[in-house]
């Protein structure tokens, strides 16, 4: 049986009106746009009530709703890409974590793995650099352009001019069903940057999610949430 979970319609209403107005850049489009999202978003629910509504997923349906606002009003028909592009600004509290998986599809393995350690999990640049075993100087340019591009496509996806990542893209073809959470482990053990994004990537598919990541007596500890809110921890294997 599926638990219905109340909606926070004030929350909602806030975060889609902040959304609405970086979108549009205009009070007026918001105040309709907004009345959309919300209604959108209370459908979805009722069709699906173990949906779950994050930030990221408000920023698209808003997204998406600014697209057919622009498609169906003939005022905007002779609006350019330009134009539009550059009514789009990625929000500030979508963060570092909801960005990377929302478009993780247009960053190299290498510069996920970096903004993954750095941004989500709070690594400094030198732990980040040991862990990679890379130069602390390469660590922090290539998170700089990351975060750079990361801004920059999350702008473009506003204005309809870059696809998002779907739950169901993010892993590839060759990951179904239950997540195998050694995968993840040896992943890091192996410092091997495209398996790392590849399982923590089936972990996002699955609901899965780590809040914590760090060194315990020389080890990797991560620290993981279900969907059913239950935690957990694992750790690294000695090599």
């Amino acid at each position: 049986m599926v638990m219905e979970m109340p909606l926070d319609y004030e929350r909602l209403k806030q975060q889609a009106y902040r959304y609405c107005l970086n979108i549009t850049a205009d009070r007026w489009e918001t105040e309709d746009l907004a009345q959309e999202v919300l209604l959108r978003i209370v459908r979805a629910c009722e069709s699906n009530r173990s949906r779950t509504i994050s930030n990221a997923y408000i920023y698209r349906i808003a997204s998406n709703a600014w697209k057919d606002k622009l498609k169906s009003d003939k005022r905007h028909l002779h609006v350019s890409d330009e134009a539009l592009a550059s009514h789009a600004a990625a929000d500030d509290s979508l963060t570092a974590r909801e960005l990377l998986e929302t478009l993780a599809h247009r960053l190299s393995p290498r510069a996920m793995v970096i903004v993954l350690l750095m941004d989500v999990f709070a690594f400094t640049a030198r732990e980040t650099a040991e862990f990679l075993r890379s130069a602390e100087g390469t660590i922090q340019v290539t998170l700089g352009r990351a975060r750079v591009r990361l801004k920059k496509l999350a702008q473009l996806a506003a204005a309809g001019q870059e696809p998002i990542s779907r739950p169901e893209d993010l892993c590839g073809p060759d990951h179904h069903g239950h997540f195998d959470l050694d995968k993840l482990v040896d992943a890091f053990k192996r410092r091997d940057a495209k398996a790392i994004c590849t399982a923590y990537l089936a972990l996002v598919k699955q609901k899965i999610i780590i809040s914590k990541l760090m060194t315990v007596n020389g080890r990797l500890a991560f620290y993981m949430e279900d969907p059913d809110g239950n935690r957990f921890m694992i750790t690294e294997p000695g090599i």
